[in-house]
C-alpha cells in the first residue's frame, strides 16, 4: 500500500482545515438562525448561552407568525400575521416581476449587441460596462429624487424599476456572450429562408439561448428577493416592503424578538435555498458562461 510523504499529509490537513472553517464560517449563521427559531425566549436570553442545542424545541414561533403574534411599532402596530403575508406576496411579485423584466431586456439587449451592427454600439455596450463595477449607492440619490417626481416611492412598480436597472449591465454581459457563441449558421441559413428579424428571435434564439436566459432569470430572482437596500430606502409601508425589509420590524427600540426575526428569515431563505439547490445546475453555467461556446 502506497504511503504518503508526510508533507502530502500535512498538505491535505491544511486543506481540509481551511474547508472546515471556511464551512463553519459559512453554515454557523445559518444553523443558530434554524435552531433560534424553535427555542424560546427564555433560552434565548439564558445565562451560560444555551442556543445551540435548545432543550425543548418549539414551533411555536412559527405558529404565531401566521396566527396573531406581537404588533411593531415599525410595522405600523399591524398583526404579524399580516406583515408576513404582506411581504411575503411583495417578495414574490416583486422578484418574480424584476427577473422577468431582467430577462428579456438582457436577452434582446444581448442578441442587439452580439448580432446587430450600428453607429456607436461599442461606446454603448462599454457605457452599458462601466455601470458593472459602480457602487449602488452612487446611483441611489439620483433615483431616489427621479421616482419621488413620477410617484413611485412606495410602490412596488417602482421597486421593480429601479432593481431591473440596477442587474441590467451584468445580465447584458451575460446574454451578449451567450448569443455571440451561438452558431452564425443556423442565424444566415434562416435569412436565407425569409425569416424576419424578430421571428428569428422567437423560432431560433431564444430556444438556442434558453440555458442562458434560465441561468438569467434565476440569478435576478435571487438577486431581487435578496434585496434589502433599495427596498430599505424606497419602501416606507407595508404596501410595497419585502420580507427583507419586514425583517428588520423584529428589532424593537429596547429589545429584539430574536425568536420570532429567527423563525421569519428561516421563512424568507427556504425559497431561494431550495430554487439555488434544484436549479443550481443553471446557475453555475450562467456564471460560467464566458467558457461556454455553444450549446
Amino acid at each position: 500500500m502506497n504511503v504518503l510523504p508526510w508533507r502530502k499529509w500535512l498538505r491535505l490537513l491544511i486543506i481540509y482545515a481551511l474547508c472546515g472553517m471556511v464551512l463553519f464560517w459559512a453554515l454557523a449563521p445559518i444553523y443558530w438562525v434554524i435552531v433560534s427559531s424553535v427555542s424560546t425566549r427564555a433560552e434565548l436570553y439564558s445565562a451560560p448561552y444555551k442556543v445551540w442545542f435548545p432543550s425543548a424545541p418549539t414551533l411555536q414561533n412559527y405558529v404565531d407568525l401566521f396566527t396573531t403574534g406581537p404588533r411593531y411599532r415599525d410595522g405600523g402596530f399591524l398583526p404579524t400575521a399580516d406583515l408576513m403575508g404582506a411581504g411575503m406576496r411583495n417578495s414574490l411579485i416583486y422578484s418574480l416581476a424584476t427577473a422577468a423584466a431582467v430577462t428579456i431586456m438582457s436577452t434582446l439587449s444581448g442578441y442587439i449587441f452580439a448580432r446587430m451592427r450600428f453607429r456607436l454600439k461599442g461606446i454603448i455596450f462599454f457605457l452599458f460596462m462601466l455601470m458593472m463595477p459602480l457602487p449602488i449607492w452612487v446611483s441611489l440619490i439620483a433615483l431616489y429624487f427621479i421616482m419621488s417626481q413620477v410617484g413611485l416611492i412606495d410602490n412596488l412598480l417602482g421597486l421593480i424599476l429601479i432593481t431591473t436597472t440596477l442587474l441590467l449591465p451584468l445580465n447584458i454581459w451575460l446574454m451578449t456572450t451567450y448569443i455571440r457563441d451561438l452558431p452564425q449558421e443556423i442565424e444566415d441559413a434562416a435569412f436565407v429562408d425569409g425569416c424576419g428579424r424578430w421571428a428569428l428571435i422567437a423560432r431560433i434564439i431564444i430556444p438556442l439561448a434558453r440555458p442562458g436566459m434560465t441561468a438569467v432569470f434565476l440569478v435576478a430572482l435571487l438577486s431581487a428577493w435578496n434585496s434589502f437596500l433599495v427596498p430599505l430606502i424606497f419602501s416606507n409601508t407595508a404596501r410595497s416592503q419585502p420580507m427583507t425589509v419586514v425583517l428588520s420590524f423584529f428589532i424593537g427600540q429596547y429589545e429584539v424578538a430574536w425568536e420570532a426575526m429567527s423563525a421569519a428569515a428561516v421563512m424568507t431563505m427556504l425559497p431561494p435555498m431550495l430554487l439555488a439547490l434544484f436549479f443550481q445546475r443553471y446557475l453555475v453555467r450562467g456564471l460560467t458562461v464566458g467558457a461556454i461556446t455553444g450549446n
